[in-house]
């Protein structure tokens, strides 16, 4: 989780998301804003299905992509049939990141009595889960923002499993690439070795690569010399999960170093844009199919790829390459598992739906099975497989067919 976030963070800063959306209204509980969204013509429209939303759009760091995502795809459903006819809506509850921001919204949406809390990011989330689940309200997103939330039986994430981004490129590194031994350099703290030491070890064993940890200063790093001592270790490849301004130092390294292996950039992308020349040939992966170059998409990713760019032209087109394609991903499939209800939408009976889904096509990426059992250790997963992409002429081109899953490598 903690890489999750650290990501995002830094992400944050580099799209200019201290641009807030919401605005602190007087009387309301510190780290938390709220407002419901009312229909097209002003006035609340009584047949809508009101979801809560959960986003972290205030503060000293906030995430403004996120909640463009996830209304843009409020928008488009709007203007396509909605819910069986109903529009849908959200009551925004905005935070700072804070626990009591997240328990403010969590209390707020059961007063509401929403039917279900769709989240785009909020670090300090995990304090709303036992609030939430003790009013039997369902919590759902593309990826969980704490350990919580990650294990609960009443939550459900739409993106892959968090281990994945450490496990997958180490598979396809040894069944595509041949790739034998590999180095990975990390933050020096518990939360990068335990995915070293959960994750990245144990896949490694499985498939038979030599596999060592370099560790650098997080606070303080030296990524050249860093990177020289991954160098030095003669690897074939060199990987790294991290946010996206150390990835770009990283890469940038490796480049000055002359290293001739194989360099895997986790989900990294910002270091495309900041040297088109020396991201030639790294990878880097996605659980969604990415905008760009389409060749060897199935058609129905290109088709709802083109639904996403175009309805974030309309909406807000400056965050279309950001994380606002997780949450437009997010609600709309949260929006195929509503219309599966007949009958009265409320907590107990999305609760069931989600409970159901197997097989349901995630929008623009992968099969969704919410049984629980698709990561160890993040039972609130409802997916596991990643794509890997590699970049050609500043751009993510497909390297694998589809999505490759791992989690057989850590059970």
């Amino acid at each position: 989780m903690a890489r999750m976030v650290a990501k995002v963070f830094a992400a944050a800063s580099m799209f200019g998301a201290a641009l807030l959306i919401a605005v602190s209204a007087a009387g309301e509980p510190a780290g938390a804003t709220s407002r419901a969204i009312s229909g097209r013509n002003g006035s609340s429209d009584r047949s809508a299905v009101t979801v809560g939303f959960l986003n972290e759009q205030e503060g000293a760091v906030a995430f403004p992509t996120f909640g463009a995502g996830a209304q843009a795809a409020r928008i488009y459903l709007d203007h396509h049939g909605g819910i069986h006819g109903r529009p849908l809506r959200f009551l925004d509850c905005y935070t700072d990141g804070s626990t009591a921001g997240a328990v403010a919204c969590a209390n707020r949406f059961v007063a509401a009595h929403v039917p279900v809390v769709l989240e785009g990011i909020s670090i300090g989330s995990d304090a709303a889960v036992p609030i939430l689940a003790g009013a039997g309200i369902p919590l759902v997103g593309h990826t969980a923002f704490g350990n919580v939330q990650s294990n609960s039986s009443d939550a459900f994430f739409f993106g892959a499993a968090t281990g994945a981004y450490d496990v997958v490129p180490l598979e396809v590194m040894r069944r595509d690439l041949h790739i034998s031994s590999v180095t990975y350099m990390a933050a020096t703290n518990p939360q990068d070795r335990g995915f070293v030491e959960d994750d990245s070890m144990p896949a490694s064993r499985a498939l038979g690569i030599r596999y060592k940890a370099i560790y650098y200063n997080g606070t303080s790093p030296n990524f050249q010399s860093t990177v020289g001592a991954a160098i030095a270790t003669g690897a074939k490849a060199l990987f790294f999960t991290a946010p996206d301004p150390t990835c770009t130092s990283l890469v940038a390294a490796a480049r000055t170093l002359s290293y001739k292996g194989a360099i895997f950039a986790g989900s990294c992308s910002a270091f495309i844009k900041a040297d088109g020349s020396s991201a030639d040939g790294v990878f880097t992966a996605s659980d969604l199919y990415v905008p760009g170059d389409m060749k060897g998409y199935p058609m129905r990713a290109k088709e709802q790829l083109s639904v996403y760019e175009k309805a974030m032209d309309h909406y807000a087109p400056q965050y279309t390459d950001g994380f606002a394609q997780d949450t437009f991903s997010s609600t709309m499939d949260l929006a195929t598992a509503l219309s599966k209800i007949r009958g009265r939408i409320d907590a107990r009976t999305v609760l069931d739906a989600l409970r159901r889904i197997d097989g349901q096509q995630s929008f623009m990426g992968q099969s969704l099975d919410c049984d629980g059992k698709q990561w160890p250790g993040e039972r609130a997963a409802c997916a596991s497989g990643l794509i890997e992409y590699q970049v050609h002429g500043g751009r993510r081109v497909l390297y694998t067919k589809g999505f490759v899953n791992g989690e057989k490598l850590v059970k």
